[in-house]
C-alpha cells in the first residue's frame, strides 16, 4: 500500500487546524476557580499514574515504565501549572474585575 505525502500532509493540516479550534475555544471561556482545583487535582494523583500505566502498555515494558515515568511527571507539573494558574487569574481581592 502506497501513502502519498500529500496525504500524510493533509491529514497532519487536518489535525493541528482541528487543535486550533479546540485551544481557541477553550481560551475564550471565562477562568474558573473549581476547573483550576480540577486540574490542579488531577495533575498532583491522576496524571502520573495514568501515564505510566499508558506507556506501559504501549511500549516495551522495562522502556515503557520509564518514558512513562518521565512524561507523566512533566505532564503532572504542566497541568498542575495550569490549574494553579488559573485559579490565581481568577483571584479578585478588591472586587475590580467586571461581573456580568
Amino acid at each position: 500500500m502506497r501513502v502519498s505525502c500529500w496525504a500524510v500532509l493533509g491529514v497532519s493540516c487536518g489535525a493541528i487546524f482541528c487543535r486550533a479550534a479546540i485551544v481557541s475555544a477553550e481560551a475564550a471561556r471565562e477562568p474558573s476557580f473549581l476547573h483550576g482545583v480540577a486540574q490542579v487535582v488531577g495533575g498532583v494523583i491522576l496524571e502520573l499514574p495514568k501515564t505510566i500505566v499508558y506507556e506501559t502498555m504501549t511500549e516495551p515494558p522495562v522502556l515503557g515504565t520509564a518514558v512513562g515515568l518521565l512524561a507523566g511527571t512533566a505532564r503532572a507539573l504542566q497541568v498542575t501549572a495550569a490549574g494553579i494558574a488559573e485559579m490565581a487569574s481568577t483571584f479578585d481581592p478588591w472586587g475590580r474585575k467586571k461581573r456580568h
